[in-house]
């Protein structure tokens, strides 16, 4: 047809929309005034507003009635010639408007789309003429004036509904409460504490996702149904992105499948982690892998705007209600906290939500950053619920290949895997920082910056920097026992419930040699500070030793509790109650913990003697002697032949080396071998213990 409508067209359309509208208006009044039950205010009303549209609406209303009418505001008007000239000409008006409601066309494809709907949810006749009735308010001025009107004259809600639809008062009541069967299905939606039938501030709403689709032509149900669902949601990840979840990945995809075989009812999975950690993904993975469509519901991106909580369940309902009895759809219903809390402590209906838990017939996947403040009630309807956390370093490290070869972001084998062990993010975390790295033309060191800067706002703004990772140098650690040899034997065996207790001063390679024995078991590394588990409240400490040990099984992870002589001390040294159980609390898990898990300490002498017994491994840790300070100067300052002076100190680490590079660094001297050597006196001098490492006035000698 072109773009541009002629003039002809558009005024045809245009009186033929006018002429609709007047037959609405027509068959509501005629309902209205065939009731007979109108006061006679209320009477005296609808035939004022019928007189002021007499012209524009052509409507038939006699010259007496019309006269007397218009003298409403003076001393002739007389409520006795009111009631005589209606019931003379009532017939005739009533013949008159159903005249003109006959000779019109309906509103399509309107009126069949709703007859459609109304038809497969098997609602009563009742309830299509109430759905009509409300998607004509919002669509014809004439229709929504009258409405208003009636609502400013007379009667309940129910009641003026029921004039207008032409029901009895009763069963319009029950089709329109809150807990009726239209709001039951999601068809109506109900606002409180409005006086008005439809409209953007009316009492009735038809769903956003309902009235985008009542002015489109489909040829069927099906077609319709199709609209309204929308496109089922695809995987954009692997089964293999999931391996750290994969048993309960797959126990979510036999439910699903268990549930759709039998039309199991009150079928409700609940799937919560921060923000990022791949939830939706999984929902979308186990719907794919139980040969079911999954569909989102309640989501804003359909309706063009910010909607209310109250209209997402509404949406949800409407769903169960269009795919109950199909054995192969799942929904799924993103940021339930913002529903299951935040509605009910709104003053929502708890027990609302509760039977929508208890009877929907589609299984529904529930996904949420945040369940800890939801109701009890709430989480105990759900049939399965799964944490998701960041995954392993074996994940990450597929996922951010996958990711840099997407976004074309060239990165080597070894920066792939340095970036998967210092940033423990979520893949979209990852893929977002990836996305900024592809844009500005940055490489590693922009997706590092960008991912940091993510994780430090997603948890408040307090996250550490990405930590760092020492390899393991045995040349350059000193030990009791010879830790290769150790290394070696414990991953050549099966058995992985043993701990370490790895103790020594500071600096020595205690946490780097538990981090590459963590590689060596191919284990994800759990590293955890005592300011990542002591806290100011009472219990507050054992539920984040709890926590860890819980975190690290699930993970199949490697703990690593760095100053653990922290919630590890002497328990005769305890002042409070709440130190011993601190202490006993650690104890208990690392006597059921079937994982490897290892605590540092640089002072050992602090243990409690019962803990002690509980360390398959106690290994000491020394200063570095002459062998290992002469691989220390060769692998920090590439110094081949250290002059004796350089190896007669005998309280220097690996840490401290790696102070006096940047040192140097700072200066510019690497290459001076003298004056790096006297840096590394002046470090050794400087450590507590040694003559003149006090800090703050000195007496000097007389």
């Amino acid at each position: 047809m072109g773009l541009f409508r002629s003039k002809n067209e558009t005024y045809a359309e245009a009186a033929i929309a006018a002429d609709i509208e007047r037959g609405l208006v027509a068959r509501y009044l005629a309902r209205v005034l065939e009731r007979g039950d109108l006061p006679l205010r209320g009477l005296l009303g609808v035939l004022r507003w019928l007189n002021d549209r007499r012209e524009l609406m052509s409507f038939t209303l006699s010259d007496d009635l019309s006269n007397l009418l218009t003298l409403f505001y003076s001393g002739a008007f007389s409520y006795a010639e009111l009631d005589r000239l209606y019931a003379r000409d009532r017939d005739a008006l009533i013949k008159g408007l159903r005249r003109a409601a006959e000779g019109t066309a309906r509103p399509e494809p309107l009126a069949t789309n709703i007859e459609f709907l109304t038809k497969e949810l098997d609602l009563p006749e009742a309830a299509l003429k109430i759905v009509g009735l409300v998607a004509c308010y919002t669509r014809y001025d004439q229709v929504q004036y009258l409405c208003d009107t009636l609502s400013s004259l007379t009667g309940s809600m129910g009641r003026i509904v029921a004039m207008l639809v032409g029901e009895p008062t009763r069963n319009i009541e029950s089709l329109i409460a809150p807990g009726g069967e239209l709001a039951a299905c999601g068809l109506l939606q109900l606002r409180e504490n409005s006086e008005l039938i439809g409209g953007s501030g009316g009492r009735f709403g038809i769903p956003w996702r309902v009235d985008a689709c009542l002015d489109r032509s489909f040829p069927d149900f099906p077609a319709l149904r199709g609209a309204l669902l929308g496109a089922p949601h695809e995987a954009s990840l692997n089964l293999s992105d999931y391996e750290h979840v994969a048993e309960d990945c797959d126990l979510i995809t036999r439910l699903i499948e268990g549930a759709s075989l039998e039309g199991a009812r009150g079928i409700n999975i609940l799937l919560f982690g921060p923000p990022g950690s791949g939830k939706t993904e999984l929902a979308k993975l186990a719907a794919a892998a139980a040969n079911v469509s999954l569909y989102a519901a309640g989501e804003e991106q359909f309706a063009g705007r910010e909607i209310s909580r109250s209209e997402r369940l509404s949406d949800l309902a409407f769903f169960q209600r269009l795919l109950a009895g199909s054995f192969d759809t799942a929904i799924l219903f993103d940021e339930f906290e913002d529903v299951a809390w935040q509605l009910i402590n709104r003053g929502g209906s708890k027990l609302y939500l509760n039977r929508l838990l208890e009877t929907n017939p589609v299984p529904v996947i529930w996904t949420s950053n945040n369940i800890f403040e939801i109701d009890a009630a709430v989480l105990r309807r759900m049939s399965l619920i799964v944490e998701l956390k960041a995954p392993p370093v074996r994940q990450r490290e597929r996922i951010l290949r996958r990711l840099a070869n997407r976004y074309e972001v060239e990165l080597e084998d070894h920066e792939v895997l340095d970036l998967a062990r210092r940033l423990p993010a979520t893949p979209a975390v990852l893929e977002n920082a990836l996305r900024a790295a592809k844009l500005s033309g940055g490489g590693k060191d922009a997706l590092e910056r960008a991912a940091s800067g993510i994780m430090r706002a997603l948890s408040g703004g307090g996250a550490r920097p990405a930590v760092s990772v020492t390899d393991f140098d045995p040349a350059l650690t000193c030990a009791n026992m010879d830790l290769t040899a150790l290394a070696k034997h414990i991953a050549s065996s099966s058995n992985l419930a043993f701990s370490l207790c790895l103790s020594g001063p500071p600096g020595t390679g205690k946490s780097a040699f538990a981090r590459y024995l963590a590689r060596r078991l191919g284990l994800e590394i759990f590293q955890k500070r005592a300011s990542d588990l002591l806290a100011p409240y009472i219990g507050q400490s054992e539920k984040n030793i709890a926590e860890a040990f819980e975190a690290a099984r699930e993970a199949q992870a490697m703990l690593i509790f760095d100053e653990a002589d922290s919630f590890l001390f002497d328990r005769r040294e305890a002042v409070r109650s709440w130190e011993v159980s601190q202490v006993n609390e650690m104890l208990t898990w690392m006597e059921q913990h079937p994982l490897p898990f290892c605590c540092t300490t640089n002072m050992m002498e602090r243990f409690d003697s019962a803990s002690l017994r509980r360390f398959t491994f106690h290994i000491l840790f020394h200063y570095l002697d002459a062998k290992a300070l002469a691989r220390a100067y060769a692998i920090f300052f590439q110094m081949a032949d250290v002059p004796a002076h350089g190896l007669g100190f005998a309280n220097l680490t690996p840490g401290d080396f790696a102070q006096a590079r940047r040192q140097a660094d700072m200066l510019g001297i690497t290459e001076d071998s003298d004056r790096v050597i006297a840096l590394i006196a002046e470090i050794s001098r400087m450590k507590p213990g040694n003559p003149g490492s006090s800090i703050g006035f000195v007496r000097q000698p007389s």
